[in-house]
């Protein structure tokens, strides 16, 4: 049984007022989702979703390296994409600068821009660790090098994601300042 109209109103209003600390002109993905809750799902996408994260994802990606930051300095471009546990069928999707080489984690994908010469530069794509295992063991379903990394990260050899053991500690990785990152060919 639905709450009566009254009630339903009263909730929304209550409902989507907590901004965004990442984008103060969108709300948080927790009012988001309690308002579709609320209000019933509206635009539902049945089918391939992958097609859609992936449209999305590109646009997120172009516009994240347009944005002016770091405008004099080089700086990585992190999108942080994740499933939510406890929101059903919901993605995080983050995107996330740095003015220094990022740690290599899972489930990221990692670019780098100079602003000045406008030259960009993949880094790397690692999925969520639970899904590594699936990929390792289908190796021939992926590329190799992707396949690579994969194995690099569980064994902990950082050296294909720009970094190099410390020669003062031999168990601390300190990023590699001789390091190149795969170029962009930009249209």
């Amino acid at each position: 049984m639905h709450p009566p109209d009254t009630e339903v109103k009263k909730t929304l209003r209550t409902l989507g007022t907590h901004q965004s600390l990442y984008d103060p002109g969108r709300e948080t993905v927790g009012a988001i989702y309690q308002k579709a809750q609320a209000e019933g799902e509206k635009d539902v996408l049945v089918g391939d979703m992958a097609n859609e994260f992936t449209k999305s994802l590109i646009e997120d990606i172009n516009e994240g390296l347009c944005k002016p930051r770091y405008n004099d300095y080089p700086f990585y471009l992190i999108v942080h994409e994740k499933k939510d546990l406890q929101m059903k069928s919901s993605m995080l999707r983050r995107i996330i600068y740095h003015p220094f080489r990022p740690w290599p984690e899972d489930d990221t994908t990692v670019f780098w821009k100079n602003p000045k010469t406008q030259e960009v530069r993949f880094c790397w794509a690692l999925p969520h660790w639970s899904e590594m295992d699936n990929i390792l063991a289908n190796p021939t379903h992926f590329d190799p090098e992707f396949v690579s990394n994969i194995q690099s990260w569980k064994s902990f050899d950082l050296t294909c994601f720009g970094f190099i053991k410390d020669k003062d500690e031999e168990c601390e990785w300190v990023p590699n300042p001789n390091w190149k990152d795969k170029p962009i060919k930009q249209s």
